[in-house]
């Protein structure tokens, strides 16, 4: 699986602060910024062609040095070449196709100039072509392109549109623009598909960036983010009108979260004697520059001190080397409680997730971004669900018990190095980046989760069926064992019980449990049957036999005798019936169940529950983390998996609870690490844990 480097860097999203790029919003036209607009990204995706069409030989190439080529493929590649001998042509036509669809924005022309032609098939079957492609794009790039959405929005009420207009340059266009700079005389319709997948692998790989460039121009152009809803246009029309939409993750007049409030109270005397407080916009400047050090001092991997008590001497550190000398200013309660409470959180996930040293580190460096995210958001740990929370919550959750030792695992973990690496080298992210770096993750990481979660089910749903035939077939051998020792039993009795009534036991006991009625009432046929060897009475023994039938058919059924083999096989039974001088034996049979011990059913699982996570210690000292999968409720039997959704290790709820308590498994928490990390910590502070 390949992946983008996950980076805020020339997003150009706005900032929680008053955005500089405001205040020359009106020196540039609106028409010369989508000129502008226009320019930039064509120089950048219209040499996209060329690649196209030269991966598209390439690939042709290979197959055909793989093995002898086929005429088919052999038309195909001279067409390709054709096509890239032109290249020049081709990229002028889809320019041509994306300035047809810019003329008179934002009220668009239909993709082609808007004239109704009729389409040959050949044309028909590539533009059906197309439908997986622009699916797959729309759905890979959806959140940064909502985001160049709202900013045209604000670019067309410049230019007096009172419609939300349409994206030119969303994936949709330029995959529709693309494949309108072919005719169906060009190629076949299977080179167009060809083309069309290698440029559907380059716009994967490159739109990213295109985007992030959108959207940076768009922002020193001076079009803010627009909401698409309340007076949308207001926010690009006036500056003031922007400037007062409030956002709803935080700044001025947003109400405190409750936790850095009880903490802020605890020290709202401490301070009292410097001669002033620091401002927001120093402390800030403060964590700018620790931040742009090469390593916080003190080393944020030494166990001597907490992060948050690292936080303030860097702090204190760097307002020296600027010139703010130690007591001559003082943070004030509610800034020192926002280190606090940060610093604690990057504690409680360090201490309660399965993390190696390295990851340790890297995770208190996050303490950097995340101090300038609370400093900005009054209302942050209100609720886990906050943006940079969910990053931070799936960052540990990646690194947690990763061992990295398969492809999967390695995967996931670059994963999270990446939003990491990207949160601690954008200082200028804020709250929209990070709902989109949280969104971009889990895109990323949903596929693996969904194929983990199916290899694992898979896993235990063919475990759990071979206990369950196991126990059903243990259980009909106890009934048969308990009928064989009531009496001894002529011969085609027997063997028409171990035979056709024991197998209809185990299905009935698969189907309906051996507490149904169902169930109940065929095991009493076979202790009725036993009683009739013992009836002297030949009519009384005929009825009781009428009686029976229909149970007797269903019983056959099972072994798949219906209507003349069961007739023929009952036939047998009663002629036995009937002779009274037919010898009894006692009567041994074949176990049904394989194993040796006993299915124990009901075992007690307390303590334990699916979706349980536990880590071990490797061999190499690296520590993996096992997810409980399944629990059977017959046998207690536990089944662990790793990330992949593979079997790790499989053991009984004794040895299960025993490993736990002897420290050899140790318990990691389930769900939301920060959700639970931040319980932890209001827990602590409201049993009156005070501030370091």
């Amino acid at each position: 699986m390949t992946v983008a480097p996950l980076s805020y860097r020339d997003c150009g999203f706005a900032g929680s602060r008053v955005n500089e790029r405001q205040v020359a919003a009106g020196t540039r036209a609106p028409a010369e910024v989508l000129a502008g607009l226009r320019a930039g990204f064509g120089d950048r995706v219209v040499p996209w062609m060329r690649d196209a069409l030269l991966a598209t030989l390439q690939d042709l190439d290979a197959r055909a040095e793989a093995a002898p080529p086929s005429p088919a493929l052999v038309e195909d590649r001279a067409d390709v070449s054709l096509l890239l001998r032109e290249a020049l042509v081709y990229e002028a036509r889809w320019q041509a196709q994306i300035d047809a669809l810019l003329q008179g924005w934002p009220r668009m022309q239909a993709i082609g100039g808007g004239e109704l032609t009729l389409m040959g098939e050949n044309d028909l079957r590539a533009q059906l072509v197309g439908a997986p492609v622009i699916d797959a794009l729309e759905h890979r790039f959806e959140n940064i392109v909502d985001l160049v959405d709202r900013r045209l929005y604000t670019l067309a009420a410049r230019m007096g549109s009172h419609s939300h207009p349409r994206n030119p340059f969303a994936p949709r266009a330029l995959a529709e623009t693309f494949l309108r700079a072919f005719t169906a005389l060009d190629a076949s319709v299977r080179v167009h598909a060809l083309v069309l997948r290698h440029f559907s692998k380059l716009a994967s790989d490159r739109l990213a960036a295109v985007y992030q460039w959108c959207n940076g121009y768009l922002a020193d152009a001076g079009c803010e983010l627009s909401s698409g809803h309340e007076g949308a246009f207001l926010t690009g029309l006036s500056v003031a009108a922007g400037q007062a939409v409030a956002t709803p993750d935080g700044g001025a007049g947003a109400q405190r979260d409750r936790l850095r409030s009880r903490l802020a109270e605890r020290r709202k005397e401490a301070g009292e004697d410097a001669p002033r407080r620091i401002r927001e916009e120093e402390l800030l400047s403060l964590l700018s520059l620790l931040r742009s050090e090469r390593e916080p001092a003190p080393d944020p991997s030494a166990d001597t001190q907490s992060t948050s008590a690292r936080l303030r001497a860097g702090l204190d550190r760097t307002g020296v080397g600027i010139g703010i000398g130690l007591g001559s200013a003082a943070r004030t309660p509610w800034q020192d409680a926002t280190i606090e409470v940060v610093g604690r959180l990057v504690d409680t996930l360090a201490e309660h997730a399965a993390l190696s040293a390295e990851q340790t580190r890297a995770l208190r460096r996050l303490s950097l971004p995340l101090l300038r995210f609370a400093l900005e958001d009054d209302a942050l740990f209100e609720h886990a669900e906050r943006p940079v929370l969910r990053v931070l919550s799936a960052i540990v959750r990646l690194w947690d018990g990763n061992a990295r030792r398969s492809a999967v695992e390695r995967d996931l973990h670059r994963i999270a190095d990446e939003a990491a690496a990207a949160l601690m080298l954008d200082q200028g992210a804020n709250v929209a980046q990070a709902g989109a770096l949280a969104a971009r993750i889990e895109a990323e990481v949903e596929p693996v989760r969904r194929r983990a979660e199916a290899a694992s089910t898979r896993l235990w749903q063919s475990m759990q069926g071979r206990e369950r035939l196991e126990a059903a077939r243990a259980e009909a051998d106890r009934e048969l064992a308990q009928v064989y020792a009531s009496a001894p039993l002529p011969a085609t009795l027997a063997e028409f019980l171990a035979r056709h009534w024991r197998q209809w036991l185990v299905q009935l006991w698969l189907r309906d449990g051996s507490d149904s009625v169902r169930y109940r009432e065929a095991a009493a046929l076979g202790r009725a049957l036993v009683a009739l060897d013992e009836e002297s009475d030949g009519r009384a023994l005929a009825g009781r036999l009428l009686q029976l039938e229909p149970a007797l058919r269903e019983c056959l059924a099972i072994s798949g005798l219906h209507d003349d083999a069961a007739t023929l096989e009952l036939s047998k039974l009663v002629a036995e019936y009937a002779d009274p001088d037919v010898p009894v034996a006692n009567s041994t049979y074949t176990p049904l169940a394989s194993g040796s011990d006993p299915v124990v059913y009901g075992a007690p699982v307390d303590g334990f529950a699916i979706g349980d996570r536990f880590a071990r210690v490797l061999d190499d000292g690296a520590q993996q983390a096992l997810t409980l999968a399944w629990l059977s409720p017959l046998s207690g039997t536990a089944l662990l998996v790793d990330v992949q959704g593979a079997r790790q290790a499989v053991v009984d709820a004794a040895s299960l609870r025993t490993r736990v308590e002897q420290g050899e498994w140790r318990r990691l928490p389930a769900g939301d690490p920060v959700e639970h990390a931040l319980a932890l910590i209001a827990t602590a502070v409201a049993m009156g844990d005070a501030v370091a």
